[in-house]
């Protein structure tokens, strides 16, 4: 079952939950007035991303390749921190392929209202052999 913004029991999980479906909306400005201007961002192994600037960018790298639908499973919080389990459909942009379906896991930190840190744990080779495309940077290192 799928649980929508109604179905959060606090305020932060109900904005979490608002704020995932603008993922499927692929509406940048509205996720990214969700964070607060020093927030950070990670997907489990992937580098973080810090500040507005780079968590826009990254987002926008995400759509230009695929489209993201998130299935809530399980939410929950404590204090000021959201916990949600997830599948998140990642769909490749112009193929005929299924969406990939990626077990999630996401730990958001609220500050005043808005997200100051958000963590995603993930398996990124689900992700990369469903889709068919290298989502972690290769490295050009010498050994």
């Amino acid at each position: 079952m799928s649980f929508r913004p109604p179905d959060g029991c606090t305020d932060d999980e109900r904005f979490v939950l608002r704020f995932l479906d603008f993922w499927e909306k692929q509406d940048v400005d509205a996720m990214l007035a969700c964070f607060t201007e020093d927030a950070s961002y990670i997907d489990m192994p992937l580098p973080p991303r810090r500040g507005n600037t780079e968590i826009r960018t990254y987002i926008e790298q995400v759509f230009s390749a695929f489209s993201v639908r998130i299935e809530t499973l399980h939410i929950a919080s404590a204090g000021n921190v959201v916990f949600t389990e997830r599948v998140d459909y990642l769909a490749l942009n112009g193929a005929a392929k299924p969406p990939v379906p990626l077990p999630v896991v996401g730990v958001m930190e609220m500050r005043g209202g808005k997200i100051f840190a958000w963590r995603d744990y993930l398996d990124l080779r689900t992700a990369e052999e469903g889709l068919g495309i290298p989502i972690r940077p290769t490295s050009s290192a010498v050994a």
